[in-house]
């Protein structure tokens, strides 16, 4: 199973946008011998049902299972890490016919 825990507080959320990658990621750390729970969590303001974030709780929680969040496109509550710089993007379109 994991590496020993480095987190003193208690279990967090671990936080998914897209259902595909919160299936995988607790099928993968299932697989590794972790418990885990999945969910739906609507954040405030969020009207429809489609919009809401599923929650993944695991334990115990563990650096593998921070490294395995991060490789699907998890996020936990307070993460401060500097988003990834954006993408350079062309500044007009491209013209294909002359």
């Amino acid at each position: 199973m994991g590496s020993a825990s480095s987190y003193d507080v208690e279990v967090p959320d671990i936080y998914l946008d897209s259902d595909d990658d919160a299936t995988g990621l607790s099928c993968a750390l299932e697989a590794e011998g972790y418990t885990t729970s999945l969910k739906r969590e609507g954040f405030a303001g969020e009207d429809d049902s489609e919009d809401r974030a599923w929650v993944l709780v695991v334990a115990p929680f563990d650096d593998r299972v921070a490294a395995l969040a991060e490789a699907h496109g998890g996020w936990l509550p307070g993460d401060d890490r500097p988003a990834a710089p954006p993408l350079d993007l062309p500044s007009a379109p491209k013209r294909l016919k002359g």
